[in-house]
């Protein structure tokens, strides 16, 4: 159980005048948001007193932890907590290079901080192999791998549960990795956080992705692996420490919540994100959707639209009261054009992405695609 009890439901409604809302930012969710006065008040404290309300905080840390890791099917051990995405990235793909002379292999549809790591890699003497990849965004994982397994090269393999921009879910790798090798992990939009592969030397997760917070982040390090702390020595600790305790706190209620209603949301957004494939082929001209609803994470949807340009259907869709997303989940500009679909073919324009909660219902699906369809034929008409 988590360690604050929480109220209400893990999901948000668009109702009233609120736009109707298909960005991929999800925000808290309601049990989060209920929960964030008795955190913040509970985790104010340093842990490492000797004061009786010290305490309490350690043992509300401790059942955190242990909730979080319950609901991850991980080791409590094994957790660490970060305060940045970006940091567990670091730390993640740091420790897993660290004196590390084998290949470095990941996808060109990563995220654009593994490309950087990537690079560095190779232009520090080393090899780095970047897996292609067509219109269906499946990385040929073990292709590379037996290439290294015949030479007996150990490899560093960062692996993708599923992507943000376009769902696009990766199989896991059937074979086993090539001895003093590791898997590197990335579950920061999996469609369930729990489903990691169980030979993993280092996973990541983030918060937001089941309505949590954004601030921390959390990775799991199997003991086992050849993982080596990327800071400096100090004491036994494999990283710095520095997270925010609320966060923690209400991180692991999300999580719980998440869990708890993970069956039925996903159902429910399986059925939002075939209707909606249907209802954009059968209404919309010329727009290409990424991925089919079996091998995609039902909560996204990318598809390019050919011949406009997506920041201004995007902004048309915001002057209708709906909210979507254009271009990269992770450029170094809200509308830059993704590299993702970029690499997966499908050029560098008219790139749209729409991300479906539980509480969206046909009628939400309804009028997103009748928004889309009037402002694609406008634009193509001007």
């Amino acid at each position: 159980m988590s360690p604050i009890t929480a109220h209400g439901a893990s999901t948000s409604s668009a109702g009233g005048s609120a736009p109707l809302d298909f960005q991929s930012t999800d925000g808290l969710s309601d049990s989060a948001q209920h929960s964030l006065a008795k955190a913040f008040e509970s985790a104010s404290l340093d842990p490492q007193k000797l004061h009786h309300r010290s305490a309490q905080l350690r043992q509300l840390l401790h059942e955190a932890r242990e909730s979080i890791a319950a609901n991850l099917k991980v080791p409590a051990e094994n957790l660490e907590f970060v305060g940045e995405l970006g940091f567990a990235y670091w730390a993640a793909i740091s420790g897993a290079l660290k004196n590390f002379s084998g290949s470095f292999i990941h996808g060109v549809t990563d995220r654009q901080v593994v490309h950087a790591f990537g690079r560095e890699f190779a232009q520090a003497g080393n090899r780095t192999i970047t897996l292609t990849t067509d219109k269906s965004g499946n990385l040929p994982y073990e292709s590379a791998l037996h290439d290294s397994i015949s030479a007996k090269q150990p490899v560093v393999v960062f692996w993708q549960a599923a992507n943000r921009e376009t769902g696009v879910v990766q199989k896991e790798i059937g074979i086993s990795l090539p001895k003093n090798s590791m898997l590197v992990a990335d579950m920061t939009a999996a469609i369930s956080p729990s489903q990691r592969p169980n030979d993993y030397g280092v996973a990541l997760w983030d918060p937001r992705i089941f309505g949590g917070p954004e601030g921390l982040a959390i990775l799991a390090i199997n003991p086992d692996s050849n993982w080596r702390s990327p800071i400096p020595p100090i004491d036994k600790r494999r990283l710095f420490g520095a997270y925010s305790k609320p966060l923690l706190l209400i991180t692991a209620i999300a999580l719980e919540a998440q869990r708890k209603d993970e069956t039925k949301s996903l159902a429910h957004l399986q059925e939002l994100n075939s209707a909606l494939r249907a209802q954009i082929k059968s209404e919309i001209d010329e727009v290409e959707i990424v991925g089919d609803s079996t091998s995609t994470n039902p909560r996204s949807l990318a598809i390019v639209a050919r011949g406009v340009v997506a920041e201004e259907i995007l902004r048309a869709m915001e002057k209708r009261q709906i909210l979507i997303d254009a271009g990269s989940a992770c450029g170094a500009g809200a509308l830059s054009p993704s590299h993702v679909l970029e690499a997966m073919g499908f050029g560098d324009s008219g790139h749209l992405r729409i991300t479906l909660r539980a509480s969206h219902s046909v009628a939400d699906l309804n009028q997103l695609v009748g928004g889309l369809r009037e402002e694609i034929e406008r634009f193509r008409a001007d």
